[in-house]
């Protein structure tokens, strides 16, 4: 698969000049000092990777490494091809998008879609129905 992701990445940068990949958290996935925040710990980040955001480019066999801005600030990005969950090349109104779902086997070997991979092990919430009931007994005095 990280071949196939390679070659798309690949593709998109040639025919489009920039892209936006979406990566899903990833014990891998470096993102200088800035790191994950907020939201993007449980949901992923979307990084611009064009002339004007990027520089320093690399794409190897098991990862992408790019100098990406935030807020003026150039960070080290490393981006490992198991992380990249899609490529589109706007944000606004692509033209192509490309979704690489993410799989993994539980206990039961059964394939899950598209889970987060950091979010597996964490106690899910439940919720309780809030019943109302409405008390019809009192009459209305006119």
């Amino acid at each position: 698969m990280n071949k196939l992701k390679k070659t798309v990445i690949s593709a998109a940068m040639e025919e489009y000049g920039k892209i936006y990949i979406h990566s899903l958290p990833h014990p891998k996935l470096i993102v200088g000092e800035r790191g994950l925040i907020n939201s993007e710990k449980n949901n992923g980040i979307v990084l611009a990777i064009g002339s004007a955001s990027c520089s320093d480019f690399k794409m190897e066999d098991d990862y992408i490494f790019a100098k990406l801005r935030f807020n003026g600030v150039w960070e080290n990005v490393f981006i490992p091809y198991e992380a990249v969950d899609a490529v589109l090349n706007d944000l606004h109104k692509p033209l192509c998008i490309f979704n690489f779902p993410y799989y993994e086997s539980n206990e039961e070997n059964v394939l899950r879609i598209n889970t987060n991979p950091n979010m597996h092990n964490k106690p899910k919430e439940k919720k309780q129905a809030v019943i109302v009931r409405a008390d019809f007994t009192k009459k209305n005095k006119s």
